[in-house]
């Protein structure tokens, strides 16, 4: 049975006329997920600390020591390194070098005992442009997420992540088993969520379906701190405190509202102070993020489908299409029209290849790239699942 091409259809069905439209600016992650927030992961020893080199170096000079369960944001995969910033309140961020194989992904069940550092004398925390986030007094207790030279990085609960002078605080000691830090994943409600960003004092509205890969807290405690979107002085990025009632473990149905553009899917994830917030993933996977208005050349899709049919050209190389010919040529298939009987020359030799990108809209996620032949009256011949990345066959024929 032939697959109706749905974009070009509701393309053809829009005649209206283009209004002016700010422009939007796309802002990109380096690797996927949450703008490519990662921990710090040194293994159970508290007292283990990784390095922040200036280049890729072991030989390199030490800019800073980090702990396991530190949230740092990855600016460019290296190989066997990432260079990595360490700030996620504003203003400056110290970046540096570290070793790919110490950090794992958010939104993986992880915990962590960063030690403990006793204030001996009131001291402030300040955020990268100096501003005072949190005034200790003697005795008051912060996490050590880094060493950078004669400051510390902290994570002050309630008040938010900043440095201190080291001096200001007694020998750092393991942290209680309650009072551990704890991440993961959580995904908001059917009806969507309201809240703060903590950062901007704007109200936030997530839709339902939407993946919050990005929430920590301290074990025990009510609420997560929940961070989603673009990345470090970069918007559209949302903080906020949210109450575990109000979060979900399991998926449920994406809200949003999804569109073509392209050969790009957007979706429509929320709104900050009723502006929507966009995101964007192309058909190599790379996630985007804006804040504004839908382009009006976008076109709607139904959010049960998520399916974006192109041109294969569109999608996949020369070298692939010429990979799929040569597979069916050489595996004959099962001819989907018949009761069994293997795709002929003849058949073959009428056919086109097409192409799909399949979006999983709550994570933002392609799932797969969809190949398949059609014959010369647009009848399905046979398919199956590409490779974003190398345009191999991953799984191919009936109910592929």
């Amino acid at each position: 049975m032939k697959r109706m091409v749905l974009i070009l259809a509701v393309l053809m069905m829009i005649a209206a006329p283009v209004c002016a439209q700010e422009e939007l600016r796309w802002l990109s992650p380096t690797i996927g997920g949450n703008d490519a927030v990662m921990i710090v992961d040194n293994g159970d020893d508290w007292t283990t600390r990784l390095n922040l080199r200036a280049e890729q170096s072991k030989e390199s000079e030490i800019k800073g020591r980090i702990y396991t369960g530190t949230r740092v944001e990855i600016y460019q995969d290296n190989g066997d390194w990432c260079t990595v910033g360490l700030n996620f309140t504003g203003g400056t961020v110290m970046t540096g070098e570290v070793m790919k194989r110490y950090l794992t992904p958010v939104g993986e069940d992880f915990s962590a005992l960063c030690p403990l550092a006793v204030a001996k004398e009131e001291t402030a925390v300040v955020n990268g442009i100096d501003m005072t986030i949190a005034q200790l007094r003697t005795g008051d207790e912060a996490y050590v997420l880094a060493a950078c030279g004669k400051r510390y990085f902290l994570m002050v609960p309630g008040a938010g992540q900043g440095y201190a002078q080291a001096d200001a605080f007694e020998e750092l000691t393991e942290t209680p088993e309650v009072k551990r830090i704890f991440y993961r994943s959580f995904y908001v409600p059917e009806g969507g969520i309201t809240f703060k960003n903590e950062q901007t004092g704007d109200e936030v509205f997530l839709a339902g379906g939407v993946e919050l890969g990005d929430c920590w807290q301290i074990v025990g405690d009510a609420q997560w701190q929940v961070t989603f979107g673009a990345g470090i002085q970069r918007m559209p990025r949302v903080e906020g405190l949210i109450p575990q009632e109000k979060l979900v473990r399991s998926s449920v149905p994406f809200e949003g509202e999804v569109y073509a553009l392209g050969n790009s899917f957007v979706t429509c994830v929320g709104m900050v102070n009723g502006r929507p917030i966009l995101r964007k993933v192309d058909q190599n996977g790379n996630v985007f993020w804006a804040e504004g208005s839908i382009p009006p050349e976008a076109v709607p899709i139904d959010r049960n489908i998520c399916r974006l049919e192109c041109s294969a050209e569109e999608l996949l190389s020369q070298e692939a299409i010429k990979g799929i010919l040569s597979y069916v040529r050489s595996h004959r298939p099962l001819d989907e029209r018949t009761d069994g009987d293997g795709i002929t020359d003849d058949v073959l030799d009428r056919c086109t290849v097409c192409a799909a990108l399949e979006l999983n809209p709550g994570t933002g996620e392609l799932i797969r790239i969809h190949a398949w032949l059609e014959d010369s009256d647009g009848s399905y011949v046979t398919g199956g699942d590409i490779d974003l990345k190398t345009g191999e066959i991953t799984r191919w024929g009936c109910n592929a």
